[in-house]
């Protein structure tokens, strides 16, 4: 009876605290607007930029540290796609413990463990100098530091925007093609002038940079909470079992698991991305290969420009009544998968720039219509945990994706046929995407 008492009261102190944040957080009203706010999102947009942009020129990195660390080594591209899936994959896998993280400890404070991690990783990188070692500095420090650092950028947007919260995301995920573009066009004259270990430090300076960005991060809605004491009373062990419960309660919403037309949209999407890196991590080492006259870093050039630009127009393209939001996404990734397949067919390198635009049309619009499609699948307060759980299970696919071109390569000598197969996997996704349910869109006008 006395346990019983003890867990009714625990739970009644979670009610009461959680429904007094609720009515606090109702009553807040963002500024939408003012210096603050966008200094706030100006540095957001740096923020994003710089996690993604060195993700998306990995490579251009790719092909100078198999020339440095090759050797005579049979399965080197197999080895070395390895270092920058380990990061991609960990950006994602830990995003939903970042926001988890931000929450319990604060936005600023997770941002700057973010920004120092990502520092530590490429700096330390550019002194390493065995293969095995960049697993550690460049793909496990630097993609924990990269989900740290890019969770809480996005979060902190809400703290200050309301109405025009959708034109600030936009805003903010530009950065991810602006910095793409100026990246691809500055680092391999980087490597060329200097060399890997100074590329590493400079790409380290940016995340330095980031530093006094997530410094003005301030929140304006602040999550108060109780800590338990420290002691080893029989009461204060059933309160603590209560607060675990809450906490999981709070923090990981099962329910959204319940939902077919999510589910099917996670698995469709796993399979779909299995292929999506493989041309931002290969192509550059395919066009050395075939076209030995071509700079193959304008291709990830031009897949940035044209992600950029479709991010603005599908988003607004989106936001039409008439517009079926998950077909949208459907043909993009249908799109990805046949511009993917047909790299290989390309007879010089103006085809294959062709095809990076339309890959890069198609990248914006998948990527545009994530957050949109969450919110009509699971509803808004369910939004935020079913894009933290889906980027955590993508980060499976696009880690094991580049690797298994890297290892076709090593066996075959060329890239013929990773491209072949890395297509196949976007367009099964789409098709598996006809077995979501209609469901009534969410108004955003």
């Amino acid at each position: 009876m006395a346990d019983n008492d003890a867990l009714n009261k625990s739970e009644q102190n979670n009610l009461v605290e959680k429904g007094r944040r609720r009515d606090s957080y109702h009553e807040f009203s963002p500024p939408d607007g003012g210096f603050r706010a966008w200094i706030v999102a100006i540095t957001s947009f740096c923020a994003n930029g710089t996690v993604h942009g060195i993700v998306n020129i990995f490579g251009i990195l790719y092909v100078k540290l198999i020339d440095k660390y090759a050797g005579n080594d049979p399965s080197i591209s197999f080895k070395t796609s390895w270092i920058g899936s380990v990061s991609i994959g960990l950006s994602f896998l830990m995003c939903l413990v970042a926001s988890i993280v931000s929450d319990r400890f604060g936005i600023r404070k997770t941002a700057l463990i973010g920004s120092l991690l990502g520092l530590i990783g490429l700096v330390s990188s550019a002194f390493v100098e065995q293969l095995e070692l960049l697993y550690l500095t460049y793909g496990i420090i630097l993609g924990v530091g990269s989900a740290f650092a890019y969770s809480p950028s996005l979060v902190i947007l809400g703290h200050y925007f309301k109405k025009r919260i959708g034109i600030v995301n936009g805003f903010v995920t530009f950065g991810s093609s602006a910095f793409t573009i100026a990246l691809s066009l500055g680092v391999p004259y980087l490597l060329e002038a200097a060399n890997l270990k100074y590329t590493f430090l400079f790409l380290g300076g940016l995340y330095l940079l980031l530093i006094p960005c997530v410094l003005t991060w301030k929140p304006l809605i602040h999550n108060e909470s109780n800590h338990p004491s420290f002691s080893l009373s029989t009461e204060s062990l059933y309160d603590r079992c209560g607060d675990c419960c809450s906490w999981t309660r709070k923090y990981l919403n099962v329910s959204i698991w319940k939902n077919k037309g999510y589910v099917i949209w996670v698995l469709s999407g796993s399979i779909s991305l299995f292929g999506y890196f493989v041309p931002f991590f290969h192509l550059v080492r395919h066009t050395e290969d075939i076209f030995s006259e071509s700079d193959g870093s304008y291709l990830i050039l031009c897949i940035g420009i044209t992600s950029g630009v479709s991010r603005i127009i599908s988003g607004k393209l989106a936001d039409l009544a008439c517009v079926n939001r998950v077909r949208m996404q459907q043909s993009a990734l249908v799109t990805i998968g046949i511009t993917t397949l047909c790299i290989p067919f390309a007879v010089n390198f103006y085809g294959l720039i062709v095809m990076c635009l339309v890959f890069g049309i198609c990248d914006g619009l998948f990527i545009c219509l994530v957050g949109p499609i969450a919110f009509d699948l699971v509803g808004p307060t369910g939004a935020s945990q079913a894009i933290g759980f889906l980027l955590g299970i993508f980060s499976i696919p696009l880690s094991v994706g580049p690797p298994i071109a890297g290892l076709l390569y090593d066996y075959l000598g060329n890239y013929k046929i990773a491209f072949h197969v890395a297509g196949i996997p976007p367009i099964i996704g789409a098709l598996c995407m006809f077995l979501i349910p209609a469901k009534k869109q969410v108004d955003w006008c």
